[in-house]
């Protein structure tokens, strides 16, 4: 079977690897144009172009893909299937017509919750303690097209959007595989339409999501910490310098300080918010490095009353 691959950062490597492994002829890798990042402005590869390069796949990088010189090359390859895990761009009819099976996607999410482009933030920002991966057929909408299988997973109370995404990765293996084996076999995939009365929707997150807002609950504001990690982190600013926030547990306890009030500095940053107390066990002052609140306390005096904002 020949298949074109579309995808762009690393969960979408998992999917590139399982197609290889499962002995798919990948004639293709699309993936999006270099990009400069970091402080230096380098400009850096995407983790599937690496991926791809290493595997001595040929790798197309097209500034649209609705190009008709993208739409050319495509065809011009005649793929069986295309396979699109997180590649970053819409994909027109003109191309998913192309291939005889279609276009299969892999989506860290179980559709038809949380459509669109930060699922796994969002599961974690609403303290979901379930969530998967779904492949389904794409159609011309955001993540609407029918389901062929899903997988869940448990979200661990202390789960990052980092750690759960690296978790829906390796799970990704096993929907994908799963999906390519009934296409070998010949099974039809019996894709099932979504109920789209059940859809929710994410949105592409902005650095000033990040901005932690105190009189909320303690349960809400946790979540946020773990839901905005890696990128672009939970902020507050001490002093109107910025303070990022790696983790925080609740203690259990309200205090009858205003939100945002630290309410204790000795050993321990407890801050007060809409409900409990909450304990920032992990945090970086702009200027300095990431650390243990405790070995920040002992460099770092925090008066009581002290209002983060």
């Amino acid at each position: 079977m020949r298949a074109i691959f579309m995808g762009t950062p690393a969960f979408a490597v998992h999917s590139l690897d399982t197609l290889i492994n499962k002995g798919v002829e990948v004639v293709l890798v699309i993936t999006q144009e270099d990009k400069k990042q970091g402080r230096k402005m380098k400009l850096e590869m995407s983790d599937v172009k690496k991926r791809a390069l290493e595997l001595n796949l040929e790798v197309y990088q097209p500034h649209r893909v609705r190009s008709e010189e993208s739409v050319q090359k495509i065809k011009a390859l005649a793929p069986d299937l295309i396979v699109e895990t997180a590649y970053g761009q819409y994909i027109p009819k003109e191309i998913i017509d192309i291939p005889k099976y279609g276009i299969i996607n892999v989506h860290p999410s179980l559709l038809p919750k949380y459509r669109g482009a930060t699922p796994i933030n969002q599961a974690i920002l609403n303290g979901d303690t379930v969530t998967g991966v779904t492949t389904m057929q794409v159609d011309e909408g955001m993540d609407t097209g029918d389901i062929i299988l899903s997988d869940e997973i448990e979200i661990d109370a202390t789960d990052t959007a980092q750690t759960l995404s690296e978790k829906l990765a390796v799970l990704s293996e096993k929907t994908l595989g799963n999906t390519i084996n009934m296409l070998h076999l010949g099974i039809p995939l019996n894709a099932k339409p979504q109920d789209d009365s059940l859809a929710t929707n994410t949105t592409l997150i902005t650095k000033e999501m990040g901005h932690i807002d105190y009189t909320k609950s303690a349960d809400e504001i946790i979540n946020h910490i773990r839901g905005y990690q890696p990128w672009p982190c939970a902020y507050s600013f001490l002093n109107d310098k910025s303070l990022k926030i790696y983790s925080a547990v609740s203690t259990g306890i309200k205090s009858k300080q205003a939100p945002g009030t630290v309410v204790s500095s000795d050993k321990a940053l407890i801050v007060s918010t809409g409900t409990n107390d909450i304990i920032i066990n992990e945090l970086q002052l702009a200027g300095k490095n990431r650390m243990n609140t405790s070995d920040f306390l002992r460099g770092n005096k925090i008066e009581i009353g002290t209002v983060l904002k």
